[in-house]
C-alpha cells in the first residue's frame, strides 16, 4: 500500500522519516528529493578497472564539494553520483523507492532506481547520466527524483531488518562508501570475476 501525504507527514513528524522536510515537497502520493552538495565522479584510468583491486578502486573515484554558483557539468555521455540533501531512516513496516522525474526523462537525463529495505538510515547517492548532447549542469537543491513509500505486509525476520545485517555497509551513510567486490555474495564475485577475466583476455 503505497502512503499517502498525511501518512507521510504523521511519520516525519513521529518518526523523523525525512530530515530536513520541506512541505512543498510533499506530493499527493510521495515526496520530492533534492541534490545536495556533493558530487563523486569517476576518473578515467590507464588500464582496465580490476574490481578485485581494493587500491585501484579507491582511486576510481573523486569526490567534488559544489556550489548553488558553478554546480557540476554532466557532461554528454558521463554518470555520476550525487548525494541527496534528506537523510532517510525507514522503519521496520516500510520500505522505500525512488522514482525519476518525468522531467528529466524527458531532457534526457536518467536517474538511477534506489530501493530502500526496512530500517535503512542515511543518504543517498544517486546515479545521474546525461544521455544527451548537452552539457547539463547540477547545483544544489535541485529537484532530481521522487521517493514513494510502502507498508509492510507481514512481520519481518529479525535478522533480515537491515540494521542486523553484518554486510549493511551503506547504514548511516554520510560519507561516500566506495563498492568493493568484497562486499559481493560468493555468486556475484563468481560472475564479476568471470566478466573481468574476460574482458582481460584470459
Amino acid at each position: 500500500m503505497v502512503l499517502s501525504d498525511c501518512e507521510i507527514r504523521n511519520l516525519v513528524q513521529e518518526k523523523k522519516i525525512i530530515e530536513p522536510f520541506h512541505e512543498k515537497q510533499l506530493q499527493a502520493v510521495s515526496y520530492d528529493i533534492t541534490s545536495g552538495s556533493v558530487v563523486v565522479v569517476y576518473q578515467r584510468l590507464q588500464q582496465p578497472l580490476d574490481l578485485r583491486d581494493k587500491d585501484q578502486i579507491k582511486y576510481a573515484t573523486e569526490k567534488i564539494t559544489i556550489s548553488p554558483q558553478s554546480g557540476y557539468p554532466i557532461k554528454p555521455g558521463e554518470y555520476i553520483l550525487i548525494k541527496t540533501r534528506e537523510k532517510f531512516n525507514i522503519p521496520a513496516n516500510l520500505t522505500a523507492h525512488v522514482r525519476p522525474r518525468t522531467t528529466f526523462n524527458r531532457f534526457g537525463l536518467t536517474l538511477s532506481d534506489q530501493h530502500m529495505n526496512p530500517t535503512f538510515r542515511g543518504h543517498l547517492f544517486l546515479g545521474l547520466y546525461n544521455a544527451t548532447p548537452n552539457i547539463i549542469n547540477i547545483v544544489p537543491g535541485l529537484t532530481i527524483g521522487q521517493m514513494v513509500f510502502e507498508k509492510v505486509q507481514g512481520a519481518i525476520s529479525s535478522e533480515k531488518l537491515y540494521d542486523q545485517k553484518p554486510d549493511a555497509k551503506y547504514q548511516d551513510e554520510d560519507e561516500f562508501v566506495t563498492p568493493r567486490l568484497d562486499d559481493l555474495s560468493e555468486q556475484e564475485k563468481e560472475k564479476v570475476n568471470a566478466i573481468v577475466d574476460e574482458l582481460m583476455g584470459k
